[in-house]
């Protein structure tokens, strides 16, 4: 497939400062996407999306192309992660004149992903032709009717009465996405999707100082062999 790959990396981080650039193990967060994208055989497709002059040092020191620094205005706490896509894909057509099959984003907070996951998201894309997104999730065996939010004077009530099992939830580790339904819908979530299945240990996203100490754990534990993903039909 002809597939731009984003790795979205802004800096300002308020819950956990300077995440991008802190080392987990011997690499930053930014190092172990790279290093997933070059074992995926994919960095000449590449490009890490950032407004931190340090954080765009840091992926050319690994291999990533950085064509640009990113606007203010994408660089905010709200700022949806589509329109950071959005605007790659600007650059990406005005350099090859024309859009990509796909966009892959690969978010650096996923460090422990790998390079297996997304060679066989790229797989299953590529095989579905009625498939427009493959995002990697977790499957959590729970009916809707025992997960709960909260409610009036301090309680909780179901989220519905669906007691359809399993639930699945995305883990922020691959998102393929078709680009001309990216485009349409405006969203990385362009369905139909299809869930792609990681080991949990693989899947942790460091936004907080106890995911890193989780990731850090898991590290140091001894990450499961790279193994093929497996694709799970939500029908």
């Amino acid at each position: 497939m002809d597939i731009l790959v984003v790795v979205p990396a802004r800096g300002g981080s308020k819950r956990l400062p300077g995440k991008n650039l802190r080392l987990l193990g011997t690499k930053s967060l930014i190092g172990w996407t790279a290093e997933a994208i070059e074992s995926a055989g994919l960095s000449s497709c590449a490009v890490l999306s950032t407004d931190d002059p340090l954080i765009a040092a840091e992926g050319r020191r690994f291999g990533l192309t950085v064509p640009f620094l990113r606007p203010p205005e994408l660089s905010t706490d709200d700022a949806p992660t589509v329109d950071t896509v959005l605007h790659a894909l600007t650059w990406r057509r005005a350099q090859f004149g024309h859009d990509p099959e796909a966009v892959l984003v690969l978010q650096p907070t996923s460090p422990l992903r790998g390079f297996s996951c997304i060679l066989a998201a790229i797989s299953l894309l590529s095989s579905r032709p009625d498939v427009n997104s493959v995002i990697s999730m977790n499957r959590h065996d729970l009916p809707r009717n025992a997960i709960f939010f909260p409610a009036n004077a301090g309680g909780v009530e179901p989220l519905g009465v669906d007691v359809r099992s399993p639930v699945y939830l995305p883990n922020g580790a691959v998102y393929l996405t078709r680009t001309a339904a990216l485009r349409a819908s405006r969203s990385i979530y362009a369905d139909p999707i299809v869930p792609l299945e990681i080991d949990p240990r693989r899947t942790v996203d460091v936004d907080t100082e106890l995911d890193w100490q989780i990731a850090e754990a898991f590290l140091a534990a001894g990450l499961p062999p790279e193994a093929e993903a497996r694709a799970t039909s939500c029908e």
